[in-house]
């Protein structure tokens, strides 16, 4: 299954774009949500699946 970013608005899938790189969601609670406020996705819930893509990150890292 080809990775997509979930921040909303974005359609970032792993085949669009050359150098773009996915990332999970960290494990540690308090950097995990500071993550989920950062894309403005209140009252949701990444999964296992759930991926950010590098565009969303100020290095691209």
């Amino acid at each position: 299954m080809p990775s997509a970013c979930c921040a909303m608005g974005y359609t970032n899938a792993l085949s669009q774009k050359k150098g773009l790189a996915f990332y999970k969601f960290p494990k540690d609670p308090v950097r995990r949500q500071k993550w989920i406020t950062a894309i403005r996705r209140d009252h949701w819930t990444p999964t296992a699946d759930s991926k950010l893509c590098s565009e969303h990150f100020v290095s691209g890292k």
